[in-house]
């Protein structure tokens, strides 16, 4: 590709020395893949530009946010569009429009200002990206009660590989045919979970007004968002956080059943491996926890929870600077988990996003149990337990990819035979778009290629990914 034609034709930043090639390379996986060259647009036209030479010469436009995917999805050789400077926000009663470049932790910081804040809230938020939370449909330890991505988004405008602005649902002729579509899909086909980045989620297209849904989980391969309008709420005025203690995960699986039903904000696991790095003490006998959080009715649901609840209550945590210090030991303690327990023996990000129906969730603990004695791996287990969405991370001194294509299988077969889904809030990336196929079947399958043939015919955008 000629650089000084793609500046000519662009009229914006072109970086294409190899610093800059190496930085996009990577992101937050373990996968690589260098460009040959990335735009950093300023404007809507910088972006209409880029597309349209890259389709003139048959290459392909891969938008880029922070960079914190954990499967790729980021990564190709073509051109990376970097949207860092749509980062424009405005704050709305009920609502948000905000640039696709805008890292969640500077709208965390205005939306607090109004007393709001955003549901979905991804672990890495300081540093994603909402253009990079659209394109995963990401969710984070409070879509238990506030919904995913997709739950909270509103609208979209994107650019379509044709190089046109579209706002959607508002514009009738693309949403037409995207609700066309979406008709033919058989509902039963999907994951009976409460959350899913699979594939394409037709399934929440019920209506025209639904089509901006499909844009979540995505991953721009469908168009290149530059701003969406997000639901946002009101902060709550009180917020307890429970810490519970179990023997054994299976139990307090099976208790999370009965949790959902007191409507908690977050219910999250942590398993034995992250629970030694936690600077706490517990019983000898507590192999695991759940982080019991509630923001409304909290005295009344407190008092449920200690009824119905066979784990043991280790601690309750009112003040905001108590609650903020646990879920900082959480997440301390698990980066010192992963590395400390996986180190430099860790395996690819494939089957670390699993999401099962509650009533499956011992189940998915059972199946990440038996590929540990299979195939000899070590491993990490931590998630939205309320969710049936469990991150498994493993650690093998056979780092082969062979290895890890014969878990996947082994390990995805499983969790869709009980309806479960393969990708719950990370999306497919490079490292599990070729089990799209097996989750959804070839029919479903085919709607999904007609949805792409329909938005981006020439395959212009961030190609082999969800399907290949």
């Amino acid at each position: 590709m000629e650089i000084q034609r793609l500046r000519k034709s662009v009229g914006c930043e072109v970086l294409s020395d190899d610093p800059a090639l190496d930085y996009y390379s990577v992101d937050s996986s373990f996968f690589q893949i260098r460009p040959k060259a990335v735009v950093v647009p300023r404007t809507i036209r910088d972006i209409v530009n880029t597309i349209r030479f890259a389709r003139n010469n048959g290459i392909s436009v891969t938008a880029r946010g922070g960079g914190t995917g954990l499967v790729g999805s980021a990564l190709n050789n073509g051109i990376i569009l970097d949207l860092q400077n749509f980062n424009k926000i405005k704050v709305y009663q009920n609502h948000v429009v905000v640039g696709a470049g805008v890292h969640k932790g500077m709208l965390d910081e205005i939306l607090g200002k109004h007393n709001k804040f955003l549901g979905p809230n991804p672990s890495v938020g300081p540093y994603c990206t909402i253009g990079g939370m659209i394109g995963t449909n990401a969710s984070g330890s409070r879509s238990l009660k506030y919904g995913s991505t997709i739950e909270n988004l509103l609208a979209v405008t994107m650019i379509t590989s044709g190089g046109r602005v579209i706002d959607l649902p508002s514009n009738t002729k693309l949403a037409r045919s995207i609700h066309r579509i979406a008709c033919l899909v058989d509902k039963s086909a999907y994951p009976r979970t409460s959350k899913n980045s699979c594939g394409y989620r037709l399934d929440a297209v019920r209506t025209m007004s639904d089509t901006h849904k499909v844009i979540a989980a995505s991953e721009g391969t469908l168009g290149i968002v530059v701003s969406a309008k997000l639901r946002i709420y009101d902060i709550p005025k009180k917020r307890t956080l429970v810490i519970l203690g179990y023997g054994s995960p299976v139990k307090a699986a099976t208790d999370c059943q009965k949790i959902v039903r007191l409507e908690p904000s977050a219910l999250e696991f942590v398993d034995r491996s992250t629970m030694r790095n936690i600077a706490a003490k517990f019983p000898q006998n507590i192999r695991c926890l759940l982080y019991v959080e509630f923001d409304s009715d909290v005295t009344e649901k407190i008092l449920l929870l200690g009824r119905m609840s066979s784990g043991k209550i280790l601690h309750k945590l009112s003040d905001r600077k108590s609650i903020a210090k646990w879920w900082a030991f959480r997440n301390s303690a698990l980066y010192f988990s992963l590395k400390n327990v996986l180190s430099s023996r860790a395996l690819p990000h494939i089957i670390e996003d699993a999401a099962v129906p509650l009533d499956k969730l011992d189940k998915l603990m059972e199946f990440a149990e038996g590929i540990r004695k299979k195939f000899a791996v070590k491993l990490v287990m931590y998630g939205h337990a309320g969710n049936g969405n469990m991150h498994i991370r493993m650690a093998s001194k056979n780092k082969s990819k062979t290895l890890s294509d014969r878990i996947a299988s082994d390990f995805f077969s499983q969790v869709i035979a009980v309806n479960g889904t393969i990708t719950g809030e990370h999306g497919d990336g490079l490292a599990r778009s070729k089990f799209v196929r097996r989750q959804y079947g070839k029919n479903t399958y085919k709607l999904f290629s007609k949805l792409k043939s329909e938005l981006d015919p020439t395959n212009t955008l961030n190609p082999n990914k969800i399907l290949v």
